[in-house]
């Protein structure tokens, strides 16, 4: 009975120098850490232009808007999104630059705030969507 339990516990101590040997020896790369990064910047850029051209959006039509219909974004300075069907509005647009905030909203034909962008930091321009 003690044999059995000595090889247990022998067996464990094997089994968890092994696992701490894996994660000791398992580094993440230069590449690994910088998509790491990249995907965090873009994920807290979204979220920021999401939550800030929602509130715009509320606030000139009345009615907040969800999930966005589409978007566009280089992942490190702009993210612009458009909504479809927002309140009595067809269709609604926000862009939002980093560190110069909302520099578009537009519904329909109507522009609330368009503001040009420094060289070097202008989104490309949007794809028509005439269907």
């Amino acid at each position: 009975m003690e044999s059995n339990l000595v090889k247990g516990m022998i067996g464990f101590v094997v089994l968890m120098a092994v696992g701490f040997l894996i994660v000791a020896t398992t580094r993440e790369t230069q590449q690994e850490k910088v998509q790491g990064a990249f995907l965090q910047t873009a994920g807290l850029l979204n979220n920021l232009a999401l939550s800030k051209c929602s509130d715009a959006v509320k606030e000139d039509v009345g009615t907040y808007p969800y999930t966005p219909s589409e978007s566009n974004s280089d992942g490190m300075t702009y993210v612009t999104l458009i909504w479809n069907e927002v309140g009595n509005v067809k269709r609604a647009e926000c862009r939002y630059i980093l560190d110069q905030g909302i520099t578009l909203l537009r519904f329909d034909d109507r522009t609330v705030i368009e503001k040009t962008a420094p060289q070097g930091t202008q989104p490309p321009a949007p794809k028509s969507a005439h269907h």
